[in-house]
């Protein structure tokens, strides 16, 4: 199980708390860092735990069906684009089209 390093450091300029959050695979690197709005030390656990709490409570339960994404409607240029570009028998039909014309005139 993963064990995440917490520090609470006080902001200089504020005189407030803050807290940071290293990786728990490699100690030294830094993950996340709140704002310095922690009035004390205790708060800013407090914060840190209800900020947990608050991210736990948003999984989806065990049982539920995995979430499917939707897919992106395709943008107006796009849709002219694809409008624009004839599939290739149109354009055989087209060209077809235009030498038996040119043949009943001729």
């Amino acid at each position: 199980m993963a064990q995440f390093r917490v520090e609470f450091v006080v902001d200089q300029a504020t005189g407030k708390y803050l807290a940071e959050l290293y990786n728990p695979d490699n100690q030294q690197e830094l993950m996340v860092r709140t704002e310095a709005i922690y009035a004390s030390q205790a708060a800013a656990v407090i914060g840190l735990v209800q900020l947990f709490k608050d991210a736990i409570l948003k999984f989806p339960s065990p049982d539920a069906k995995p979430r499917v994404q939707a897919k992106q409607k395709r943008r107006r240029t796009d849709r002219k684009a694809a409008k624009k570009r004839p599939a290739k028998k149109a354009k055989k039909a087209k060209k077809a089209k235009k030498t038996a014309k040119r043949r009943k005139h001729a």
